[in-house]
C-alpha cells in the first residue's frame, strides 16, 4: 500500500504534457507520440494509453514549456444536448485515480483502447531525446540508432520501439543539447559567366536536336524582277526583261540568332524588245546580265528548330549591262554600275539534318545607277532610284 502511494505521489509531483481538444477538452499526462497524421498519444498518471485523433487536437503544452498548434482550434459547440463523460480511462484502481484539471464538453471522436501497463520507472526519468518531423508533430524517448541509410531508433517512454526513415525527420535534439540535422546536397555553383565583350556561346548539342555550325553557306535560284528608272527617262523595262539569277552567301554566326555574311548573285535573260529590235537590224544577237555583291546582318527566330524563319539587311554594289554576243568572243555594248543602297531579305529554312537544309526566300533592294559606260567611254549618269526584287529556292550546308 505505501508503495502505491509512493508512486502516485511521483506521478503528481512530475511535470505533465496538456492536450487540448477542439471541443474545449484536455487531457494531462506524457505525451508518447505526436505525428502530423496519426495524431496523438499520451500516457496518463493513472496508467491508461489514449490516442487522440489528429483532427481533435487544438494544442499541446509540453511539460518543457513548448507549444505545438496541429491546427487551429475550432470554436466550441454552442450548447452539448447533454453533459458526457471525461476523456479519460477509466482508473485502474480508486487510489490511484487522478482527476481531470477541467471536464470536458464532448467525448473524442476515437474508441478509448484498452490501457496498458505503465513504463519502467526509469523510462520516464531524467532528460529525454526528441525526434521532430517535416509535416510538424515530435516524439521523445531515447534515440538508439540514428543512421542516414536505415533512419532512426528510438524507444518510446511506454518502452516500445519505433523506427523513422531518415526522409520524415527535421532534425533531432539529443538530451545531452546537441542537434542532428537532416543532409541535404549542398547548393550548386552558379554557372560561370562569360568574359566581358566575348560574343555567347552557342547552345551545345542535345540529343534530337540540330547542331548550329559556326559557318554557313547557301546557294540559291530564282527569279529577278526590276522596277523605276535607269536614268532619268529610261525606266529598267526598257532595259532589262526578267531574269533568271544564281545567288549565294556565305556567313558566321555571332549568336544563335545572329550572323554576319557576304551575299552575291548573276542574272540574266533577255533585253527589252526595243534594243533587241536595234541588235536584230545589225544581226547581233544581244543579251542582258546583272549582279550584286554585298554584306548583310541577318536574324533567324528559334535557329534550333526544324523550320526556322529569318530576316537580313544588307548594302552593296551593283551593275547591269547589255552585251552582244558573237561567235569567239563576248562584247559588252553597254554598263551600268552604282550602288545598292539597301537590301531587304527574309526567308524560312527546313532542315532536313545537321548538314543540309531547304528553304524559300525573297529579297527587295533599292539602287542608283551612277555610271554608264559604251564602247566609246565613260559618262556620268542624272541618278534615278530603281529596285529589284527576287524570289527563289535555295540550299543551305549547316543549316
Amino acid at each position: 500500500m505505501i508503495h502505491v502511494l509512493v508512486v502516485a505521489l511521483l506521478a503528481a509531483a512530475a511535470p505533465a504534457d496538456t492536450v487540448f481538444t477542439v471541443d474545449g477538452g484536455r487531457v494531462v499526462g506524457t505525451v508518447l507520440e505526436e505525428g502530423p497524421s496519426s495524431g496523438v498519444t499520451i500516457q496518463t498518471s493513472d496508467g491508461a494509453v489514449r490516442r487522440i485523433a489528429a483532427g481533435l487536437v487544438a494544442r499541446i503544452e509540453f511539460s518543457d514549456g513548448t507549444v505545438s498548434e496541429p491546427r487551429p482550434a475550432a470554436p466550441a459547440p454552442a450548447a452539448a444536448p447533454a453533459p458526457v463523460a471525461a476523456l479519460v480511462a477509466a482508473p485502474v484502481s480508486a487510489p490511484l485515480a487522478a482527476p481531470l484539471a477541467a471536464p470536458v464538453a464532448a467525448p473524442l471522436a476515437a474508441p478509448a483502447p484498452e490501457p496498458v501497463a505503465a513504463p519502467p520507472a526509469h523510462l520516464s526519468a531524467g532528460p529525454l531525446d526528441t525526434v521532430y518531423f517535416l509535416g510538424g508533430g515530435r516524439v521523445r524517448g531515447t534515440v538508439i540508432e540514428e543512421n542516414p541509410a536505415t533512419g532512426v531508433r528510438i524507444r518510446l517512454l511506454d518502452g516500445s520501439l519505433r523506427t523513422f526513415s531518415r526522409e520524415e525527420l527535421v532534425r533531432i535534439e539529443y538530451a545531452n543539447g546537441t542537434i542532428s540535422r537532416r543532409k541535404t546536397p549542398p547548393p550548386s555553383p552558379p554557372p560561370a559567366r562569360p568574359a566581358a565583350g566575348a560574343p555567347p556561346p552557342l547552345p551545345q548539342p542535345t540529343e534530337g536536336r540540330p547542331r548550329l555550325n559556326p559557318i554557313y553557306v547557301a546557294l540559291g535560284a530564282g527569279v529577278t524582277f526590276f522596277g523605276g528608272e535607269a536614268k532619268r527617262g529610261l525606266s529598267m523595262e526598257q532595259i532589262f526583261e526578267t531574269q533568271g539569277h544564281m545567288s549565294s552567301e556565305i556567313g558566321l554566326r555571332l549568336s544563335p540568332a545572329f550572323a554576319l555574311g557576304v551575299y552575291g548573285d548573276m542574272g540574266g535573260g533577255d533585253v527589252a524588245a526595243g534594243i533587241r529590235d536595234q541588235c536584230r537590224s545589225q544581226l547581233i544577237d544581244c543579251m542582258g546580265a546583272t549582279g550584286r555583291i554585298g554584306v548583310l546582318l541577318r536574324h533567324t527566330w528559334d535557329p534550333l528548330s526544324p523550320r526556322s524563319r529569318w530576316l537580313s539587311l544588307g548594302t552593296g554594289w551593283e551593275a547591269g549591262s547589255v552585251n552582244a554576243g558573237h561567235r569567239d568572243r563576248n562584247s559588252r555594248l553597254l554598263t551600268y554600275s552604282g550602288r545598292e543602297y539597301l537590301r531587304f531579305g527574309a526567308g524560312m529554312d527546313f532542315r532536313s539534318n545537321q548538314l543540309l537544309g531547304l528553304g524559300l526566300y525573297a529579297t527587295f533592294a533599292f539602287g542608283e545607277y551612277d555610271q554608264y559606260k559604251v564602247l566609246t567611254g565613260s559618262v556620268p549618269l542624272d541618278r534615278r532610284t530603281h529596285t529589284t526584287g527576287q524570289v527563289g529556292l535555295r540550299l543551305t550546308l549547316f543549316p
